[in-house]
């Protein structure tokens, strides 16, 4: 097909490096086993000219694993290709997932590597004239899209010349900018104000590189505060390098482990430099169907204790009961403390609201205690019986009653 250079399918090892000039043309596209090349294609050539394409395929049986890249000539071709998620290729029946690809050829320390969040780029800088204004510069890139933004700042070396910021509502948009504005303007993408912040801190740049070789694993157990940790939940069909592949698309990765697999899931850790960065591999991944007709569940590894903790230690308190509105007076209160730190109010109010007519659970600021209001005495007095004394993973709980009411109490009955 005219503008596709010819080049063979390839399997699970080490993938062909395909090119990334210019950045963020190339698309990551999740679809079914049976889609094949000249299938992807065809459903994105009216995106525009399509330099390569490539569809991941099992070395052994040659079946198509559902993934496929889609690689254009121009930054734009591939923002028109986004606006094709969640479309049916003509033959299959499910929806495809497609996003912008990170890259294989960046350097796996780099910091400033770009974020394939195409929502952040936005922005375009551009060298300009000093004559020109920020009026004039709206009404140019005008022509491009809907421009939201025109910022000029001076440049002290030379009088001549500013630089200017130049933003827009869409990514499309800044793309088209950037490719047909006057060419003296050297615009290009800007880089999001997080990635210029390890730049700017000398402890970060003194640090070693990031390991990120495919042993999908630390050479030893990270200390670094800013790592974040996921869990991924995916199906069986998926090997560790799959799995290294699909959390790949967002940057901040350093590594992933298959942590146990049985005959229906595999359940696997995902390790990103910070917590943005993690968050954005939710955002993106949290419920793919990948291969199709299997959901992958990412959360948080907090989360997802608690929702161990959850299924494992509460559920001999019976199931969780709706909350009951705050408007209603409170009839007794428990106090409980959280040894040897307090743990998550989600995860308390799952464990008080199981014996019914709980308000609210709430812990004082900064500490590891708090309270949990009832609305009735027997709901009350079975949650301070019965969770006194129980571990929620790595905590103990110590429930009691609160003395406010204790002390009304012992006041009622003097006074009969």
């Amino acid at each position: 097909m005219t503008g596709v250079k010819t080049m063979s399918d390839y399997g699970g090892g080490r993938a062909k490096e395909i090119s990334e000039h210019p950045p963020m043309s190339r698309l990551f596209i999740i679809c079914g086993k049976h889609i094949t090349k000249d299938q992807l294609i065809k459903h994105f050539e009216s995106d525009g000219t399509i330099e390569e394409c490539v569809v991941i395929t099992d070395r052994k049986t040659g079946q198509g694993k559902g993934v496929g890249y889609v690689k254009f000539t121009k930054t734009s071709s591939a923002a028109r290709g986004l606006l094709k998620n969640a479309t049916i290729i003509d033959g299959d029946s499910r929806p495809i997932k497609v996003m912008i690809s990170a890259s294989y050829n960046r350097e796996k320390s780099s910091d400033n590597a770009a974020d394939v969040n195409e929502n952040h780029f936005l922005r375009l800088f551009a060298i300009v004239p000093s004559s020109r204004t920020e009026e004039q510069l709206k009404e140019e890139f005008g022509s491009f899209g809907s421009v939201t933004q025109v910022r000029l700042v001076p440049d002290k070396k030379n009088d001549k010349q500013c630089a200017a910021y130049v933003k827009f509502t869409t990514f499309l948009e800044t793309a088209l900018a950037i490719e047909n504005c006057n060419p003296c303007y050297k615009a290009k993408f800007c880089v999001p104000r997080n990635k210029l912040q390890p730049e700017k801190d000398p402890k970060v740049n003194s640090s070693p590189p990031v390991n990120r070789k495919r042993t999908h694993s630390p050479d030893r157990p990270s200390s670094t505060r800013g790592d974040t940790k996921l869990v991924a939940i995916c199906s069986v069909q998926l090997n560790q390098d799959r799995i290294w592949r699909l959390f790949d698309i967002c940057p901040g990765m350093k590594y992933c482990n298959i942590v146990t697999a049985d005959d229906i899931n595999i359940t696997a850790t995902v390790v990103y430099s910070n917590r943005a960065d993690a968050q954005r591999a939710v955002d993106k991944i949290h419920g793919l169907e990948y291969p199709i007709g299997e959901r992958v569940i990412v959360r948080f590894e907090e989360e997802f204790k608690e929702e161990i903790i959850t299924k494992d230690a509460l559920s001999q308190f019976g199931p969780p009961k709706p909350l009951v509105s705050e408007q209603v007076p409170c009839v007794k209160k428990a106090f409980f403390i959280c040894m040897p730190e307090a743990i998550s109010v989600k995860l308390l109010t799952d464990a008080f609201c199981r014996f019914g007519d709980l308000m609210r659970v709430y812990i004082v600021p900064g500490k590891r205690h708090g309270y949990a209001e009832f609305a009735s005495d027997v709901a009350a007095n079975r949650a301070i019986q019965q969770l006194h004394g129980v571990h929620l993973g790595d905590c103990r709980l110590k429930v009691l009653e609160c003395a406010e009411y204790s002390g009304e109490n012992k006041r009622n009955k003097m006074e009969h």
